[in-house]
């Protein structure tokens, strides 16, 4: 028996649930979401740091918010700095336990323990999707397929939108901690010491718990890692940190998740005939501080309107999803070729260089800081946020391949 619906939905991550929820309650459209894990519950690959664009814009209720943070800080090797800008942390899991329940109270059918594999394609067009559940191989044929499978790119992949393999990739690890916790922001420390070619972060969680990670692109932590070279592990860094900080007490602490990051310009291929991709599917995340779940949200919402239009239409061709693509561009596009520029030389900073960069993003008034928040900052905020070294000058060549790719 051939199975049919109007959208199918390859992944149950913030981007997935979002774009089914919004779907849902829009139209009378019938939407499917499959997911890998057996509880939607099960996926822990996010810290849950975020800000007011997801709270307040998607409607996220207190229950899955363990802290509200009312400033950021900013530290380096010789440098602490307090920035205005309000944050959250929410409870990963619980949160896309809320996401799968308020799609499935609009009508939209979530199933786990289904995980996608391949497109199915009739000519050019994408029709449903093949995945597999209980051992078994099964088909689902669509009007419209979204693919959301994260950086794994399933879908994304063999359709020659987002090639996961010629993109950056970083690492990060995080610990939930119960112990004496005596900061109440979200701390980003840029420290080579701390976290080599990447940051480190001390999250609150709740009364008596915090979280604390690292994570590094793979590129930079080859070059400021021991020798130059790696060979530490990630663990090593988080419990050194974790134990030399006397801002804090560790009682008992577990690994709450581990993961990958795979980054581009994010100016990649998101509609072709019968599909749309959002999230990290296409790498939607800040090229700059790695945040995937704003963006990812963000991109869900966009692709959800055109593709409400184009159902509406019957015409779910490329050329009609288009302008979800090019909204992405026009509204990302510029930000994240800079900030994936930006982010190159970030990540490589010298320990002055770090330093100073933190002293002069806490010269930023409350205007600079919001912009910073929304990754909207100017031109001018850009070099006056900027330590110039000469030497990178030298670092100008690999820079150059970002404004080649546009």
């Amino acid at each position: 028996m051939t199975e049919r619906v109007d959208v199918v939905v390859a992944g149950g991550g913030p981007a997935g649930l979002q774009f089914a929820r919004s779907l849902a309650e829009r139209s009378e459209y019938s939407v499917v979401v499959l997911e890998t894990n057996d509880e939607l519950s099960d996926n822990d690959k996010s810290t849950g740091g975020t800000f007011d664009q997801v709270v307040e814009g998607f409607d996220i209720p207190d229950s899955v918010v363990q802290a509200d943070c009312a400033d950021v800080v900013f530290e380096a090797p010789d440098a602490s700095e307090r920035l205005p800008i309000p944050g959250y942390v929410l409870d990963f899991p619980s949160f896309l336990e809320f996401l799968g329940e308020d799609a499935r109270h609009h009508g939209a059918e979530i199933r786990t323990g289904c995980r996608v594999t391949n497109p199915i394609r009739e000519g050019r067009d994408v029709t449903g999707v093949v995945y597999r559940e209980n051992g078994g191989e099964k088909r689902i044929y669509a009007d419209l397929v979204v693919e959301a499978t994260g950086p794994a790119a399933v879908l994304a992949e063999p359709l020659g939108m987002f090639t996961p393999g010629e993109a950056q990739r970083g690492i990060g690890k995080e610990y939930e901690i119960e112990g004496r916790y005596d900061l109440d922001s979200m701390l980003f420390r840029f420290d080579h010491a701390a976290a080599p070619g990447g940051y480190a972060w001390t999250f609150p969680a709740g009364e008596g718990v915090f979280k604390a990670g690292v994570c590094w692109v793979d590129d930079f932590y080859e070059r400021h890692g021991p020798d130059g070279s790696g060979g530490a592990l990630i663990d090593d860094y988080i419990d050194r940190w974790i134990e030399s900080d006397d801002r804090w007490e560790a009682e008992n602490r577990r690994v709450a998740h581990a993961g990958q990051a795979v980054l581009n310009n994010s100016l990649n291929r998101r509609a072709v005939d019968g599909l749309v991709a959002i999230g990290d599917a296409v790498s939607s995340i800040n090229p700059l501080f790695g945040e995937g779940i704003r963006p990812g949200m963000e991109s869900a919402a966009m692709a959800v309107d055109v593709a409400i239009d184009a159902l509406d239409a019957g015409d779910t061709s490329g050329e009609r999803l288009a302008p979800y693509e090019r909204r992405w561009n026009d509204e990302k596009g510029f930000h994240w070729r800079v900030q994936r520029i930006v982010g190159e030389l970030l990540y490589d900073f010298t320990a002055d260089q770090q330093t100073q960069f933190v002293r002069k993003a806490g010269q930023l008034d409350a205007a600079g800081a919001r912009r910073l928040q929304r990754y909207e900052l100017s031109v001018r905020d850009y070099l006056s946020l900027y330590p110039f070294d000469p030497a990178d000058v030298a670092k100008v060549p690999r820079l150059l391949r970002h404004v080649r790719s546009a």
